[in-house]
């Protein structure tokens, strides 16, 4: 006989925790989370006896994004950076096949533990952001940044518990004191994009929601947010993040620079119809920018998804968007973070935080089209068994690496180029410094340190 289904708590547990964990941005963390939910696909094809397969144009276009960024890296700027891409972003495909296993009912479940990790990253990021030792974790800038260490990021996941919350047809005590909290802590991140998304989110909330005492309350706690944050802000002098707010305009250098990325970037998408790689786009920006800045990403997720993997993946990621925000089972909740999250995505880099995706593949068309059972058991471990020794060899390079072991992070995966730069500029020896360079331009020509480090041993030797 087949066994129950797999205990929903366990998902809610992983989803509740998971925004913790720097928001799945480091491509280590992707690993983990890859490692977690191919392990939940086989212990619930043990349990049900095999695995549920949906084609539908979501697990498609996400598929389609994750294979290219492993295939990219066969013509990408740096051929050693692109395959972290398939690591980092594997638990999308993933994802999107566990929510095929679930039922509507339990995806909505899982969409509640958003608020609850929002309210309670909310309170501990502030108690702990008190620390004088740990305050750099937490502020930037005066800003709360959450466990994200991002601020903009983290207001954005809490606009996404707000949504949720304001979303019920009927509001608890409980529901009320979260949603306070949750915009109390969008107040402290000082994000005037999140700021502008939450007042439009809301008042379309307060003009469709079914429940007229709903949208009373809406506008009635918008009010309160506005006048908490003002009093916090006299009360502690810190008025760095709530003073933000007041300077929001199509002037401000911060938007301006982003519109200078997005101008500089769009003739090399049109010359690279399949993309640059993972972490094309920052190794090549110095080649084509026509000003003075260095950013890891250009700060649009849609324009990052082109210059990363080209044409096909971000033109099927939009329509399956798109796809899903026209379909009535989405509702009201659901088109209201599609319109956030992608409306803010537009301005910054969310979607390079896994967690967002996770949201947004839970209102996305996962469980629709018609469905297979797939029983054999044999391929199904073979396949979890690729997962992990994929992610177990980039995810300990990534995690080497980003720890500052950059020596045992090559020796575990050679192609890890930020590793070889950190090397190349701890070395003195000339002999040692031209053999990392040559490394280096072995994985990505585009490395200007390498170059000068090759200048400099030439010029070492009387060359």
């Amino acid at each position: 006989t087949t066994a129950s289904a797999p205990d929903p708590r366990i998902l809610q547990v992983f989803l509740l925790i998971a925004p913790f964990i720097w928001g799945g941005f480091y491509e280590a963390v992707s690993c983990v989370f890859a490692i977690f939910l191919a392990g939940y696909l086989l212990y619930s094809a043990g349990r049900t006896g095999g695995l549920t397969l949906r084609v539908n144009l979501t697990w498609i276009a996400v598929l389609v994004l994750t294979l290219m960024y492993g295939i990219s890296a066969v013509w990408a700027v740096d051929h050693g950076m692109a395959v972290f891409g398939f690591a980092k972003f594997l638990p999308l495909s993933l994802f999107a096949l566990v929510l095929m296993q679930e039922k509507a009912e339990a995806r909505a479940k899982l969409l509640d533990m958003v608020p609850i990790s929002g309210c309670l990253m909310t309170a501990l990021s502030f108690v702990l952001s008190r620390i004088p030792a740990l305050e750099k974790y937490f502020l930037v800038n005066g800003r709360l940044a959450g466990f994200f260490q991002y601020p903009n990021a983290f207001a954005l996941f809490l606009i996404a518990g707000v949504v949720i919350l304001a979303g019920k047809d009927t509001w608890s005590k409980m529901q009320l004191s979260g949603y306070v909290i949750l915009l109390i802590g969008i107040a402290l991140t000082g994000s005037r994009t999140a700021f502008v998304i939450l007042l439009i989110t809301m008042l379309g909330l307060s003009i469709f929601h079914k429940n007229r005492r709903i949208r009373v309350a809406l506008l009635l706690l918008l009010a309160v947010m506005v006048a908490v944050t003002g009093l916090y802000a006299v009360l502690t002098g810190n008025v760095s993040n709530v003073g933000r707010y007041l300077t929001s305009s199509f002037h401000a250098s911060t938007f301006l620079g982003r519109l200078l990325y997005f101008k500089d970037a769009l003739p090399v998408i049109l010359k690279h119809p399949f993309g640059l790689g993972y972490m094309g786009y920052y190794y090549l920006q110095g080649s084509f920018q026509t000003g003075v800045y260095s950013v890891m990403n250009i700060h649009n997720e849609f324009l990052q998804v082109l210059l990363d993997i080209g044409w096909v993946p971000a033109v099927l990621i939009a329509a399956a968007v798109v796809k899903s925000f026209m379909k009535k089972e989405t509702g009201l909740t659901g088109r209201t973070l599609l319109f956030a999250i992608c409306a803010h995505s537009m301005f910054d880099f969310d979607l390079q935080f896994v967690c967002i995706w996770f949201i947004l593949l839970l209102v996305m068309e996962t469980g629709g089209g018609s469905g297979r059972l797939y029983m054999n058991r044999i391929f199904i471990r073979i396949g979890g068994g690729l997962i992990l020794g994929i992610c177990l060899w980039l995810g300990t390079s990534s995690y080497l690496y980003r720890s500052g072991w950059s020596e045992e992070a090559v020796r575990v995966y050679s192609g890890c180029t930020g590793a070889w730069i950190s090397l190349l500029t701890q070395t003195e020896d000339v002999t040692e410094m031209e053999k990392i360079a040559d490394e280096i331009l072995s994985w990505n020509s585009s490395v200007s340190l390498a170059c000068s480090a090759k200048a400099r041993a030439a010029y070492a030797r009387g060359d």
